[in-house]
C-alpha cells in the first residue's frame, strides 16, 4: 500500500509537504517524496492513529441518558443499569457502537476500562489497539475478598483468551472510593510482581477528596452504612493511595483534576502516567485539571474521552480544542501550541499506554497506525495546516483510518487521483 497526501505529520520529525508513505507487511517501510505515479489523495493529510487515553467503549448506548445527576449519584445509576438492567446484547450492542464511533473518528488505540466480559470479548474481535483494564470493586471486607479471589481465576483466564499482539489485558482498581486500600495493595504486589499494566480513576472529584480529607460528604456518608472499617491512609487520594504501592506499578491515572503540588510531586516520583478528559471533568463541574503543570515537569500525557455516558462524543479533535481553550482561560495567555496538542493525540498517548515503541508516530518500522484528515486546499504552510487540526477539524473530517496496513475506514468524499493529474 502506498499512501500520498498533500502533507504528512509524522510528530518526531518535521512536516513533509506531498510525500508518500509506503506500508508492507502492516508496518511503515518508507516515507519519501511523491511520483508522478502515486495514487494521491487530495485535501488531506496523514497522522498516526488517535490514541484515546481513558475511555468506556461499553457505555456508549447510556448516552445522554442520566445527565440530570451529580456525580455520585450518576455512577451509582450506571452501575445499576449495566449490572441490573442491561443484558449481555444490550452490552455487546453498546460496545460495538464505541467500537465503530471510534473507528470513524479516527481512534486507532484504546485504553478501556469495564467489568462486563461481553464488553471485554467484543473488544478483542475489533480491529483496536490497545489495553483493557478489567475494573474491580471492593467495598465492603468480604467484597474485597471475593473480588481478589475471582480476580485470581478470572485474570489468567481473560489473558488466555483474549489477549494477543493487538491487545494487552490491565486491571483497574476503580477508584479510591470504591476499593479498600488493602484491595489496592494485593493489586499492587500482584501486579508489580508480573508487570500486569494497571490505570484507574483518581483525584477526579471534589466529592472524593472530602470523603477522604473529612471523611464525610456524599461518598463519606453511603460508605459508613457498608464500610465503616475504611482506613485511611492520607488526607487526600493521591496521598491516600501512595501507601498501598499502587503507584509504584507506575499506572496510568484518569482525571487527576483535584490535585495540589505535594500530590504532583509524588506522582512524578512514582512516574505515572496520566489521561487527561477535560470534557468529561467540564460537564460534572470537577474543574480544570492542571496539565500546564503536568507538562512542565514532563509528565507522559494522554488524551482521553471517557465515556459517552460522561463526554457524549469520542471526537478527540474536539477534545484536544477544549483543552488548549481550558488552558488558556486558566492560564491567562498562551500556553501550549496546537503541535504539542496533537502530540498529545498521538505519541503523547502512546507513551502513556507504554506504546511509543510501535505506535504515535509515522516512521519506518512502526505499525501502520494513520489517519488521512480532510483539510482545505489552500493552506500552504503546515502551520495553518496544523493549526486547523486542532481549531476547526472534528471526527467527521475523518476520510481513512488504518490499522496495521488495513484499512478500516473509507470516506474521504472525493476522489484519489495520480499526482499527474493534480494541480501544484
Amino acid at each position: 500500500m502506498i499512501l500520498a497526501a498533500e502533507w504528512i505529520f509524522p510528530i518526531t520529525s518535521p512536516p513533509l509537504y506531498r510525500h508518500a508513505i509506503e506500508i508492507e507487511h502492516g508496518t511503515i517501510r518508507n516515507i519519501r517524496p511523491l511520483l508522478d505515479s502515486d495514487i494521491f489523495l487530495p485535501y488531506s493529510c496523514l497522522l498516526p492513529g488517535l490514541v484515546n487515553a481513558h475511555t468506556h467503549l461499553a457505555y456508549t448506548a447510556m448516552r445522554n441518558l442520566f445527565d440530570e445527576l451529580e456525580f455520585f449519584p450518576w455512577i451509582r445509576k450506571l452501575t445499576e443499569t449495566k449490572l441490573q438492567k442491561w443484558t449481555v446484547q444490550d452490552i455487546v450492542a453498546s460496545t460495538q457502537l464505541g467500537i465503530q464511533e471510534s473507528l470513524n473518528a479516527g481512534i486507532t488505540t484504546v485504553a478501556d476500562m469495564c467489568d462486563l466480559e461481553p464488553a471485554l470479548e467484543t473488544l478483542a474481535q475489533s480491529p483496536l489497539r490497545g489495553i483493557f483494564y478489567w475494573e474491580v470493586f471492593g467495598v465492603e471486607k468480604e467484597q474485597a475478598e471475593r473480588t481478589w479471589n475471582s480476580l485470581q481465576e478470572s485474570y489468567p483466564r481473560f489473558r488466555k483468551k483474549y489477549e494477543s499482539s493487538r491487545l494487552r489485558i490491565g486491571i483497574s482498581p476503580h477508584s479510591c472510593f470504591t476499593v479498600r486500600p488493602e484491595l489496592f495493595r494485593q493489586i499492587a504486589d500482584r501486579a508489580i510482581a508480573d508487570k500486569i499494566p494497571i490505570s484507574f480513576h483518581a483525584a477526579e472529584s471534589k466529592e472524593e477528596e472530602d470523603f477522604i480529607a473529612q471523611r464525610g460528604g456524599v461518598i463519606g456518608t453511603f460508605l459508613q452504612q457498608r464500610a465503616s472499617d475504611w482506613q485511611f491512609l492520607g488526607n487526600t487520594s493521591v496521598s491516600h493511595l501512595a501507601e498501598t504501592r499502587i503507584f509504584d506499578t507506575r499506572p496510568l491515572l484518569a482525571h487527576a483534576v483535584q490535585v495540589d503540588q505535594n500530590d504532583i510531586q509524588i506522582l512524578k516520583d512514582h512516574d505515572v502516567s496520566i489521561a487527561h478528559c477535560p470534557k468529561s471533568n467540564a460537564k460534572f463541574g470537577h474543574g480544570i485539571a492542571p496539565l500546564t503543570d503536568f507538562a512542565s515537569r514532563n509528565f507522559r500525557l494522554g488524551i482521553g474521552s471517557d465515556s459517552a455516558a460522561s463526554n457524549n462524543r469520542f471526537d478527540l479533535f474536539e477534545e484536544a480544542r477544549f483543552a488548549l481553550l481550558q488552558q488558556r482561560s486558566r492560564q491567562g495567555k498562551q500556553v501550549f501550541s496546537e503541535e504539542q496538542m496533537l502530540e498529545l493525540l498521538t505519541m503523547g498517548g502512546a507513551r502513556a499506554l507504554g506504546m511509543e515503541d510501535r505506535i504515535g508516530s509515522l516512521e519506518a518500522g512502526k505499525l501502520a497506525d494513520l489517519i488521512a484528515v480532510r483539510i482545505p486546499p489552500f493552506y500552504r504552510a503546515a502551520e495553518q495546516v496544523v493549526r486547523h487540526l486542532i481549531h476547526n477539524t472534528t471526527a467527521a473530517d475523518v476520510m481513512k483510518t488504518i490499522i496495521g496496513g488495513q484499512e478500516i475506514k473509507r470516506n474521504h468524499g472525493g476522489t484519489e487521483t495520480p499526482r499527474g493529474d493534480r494541480k501544484k
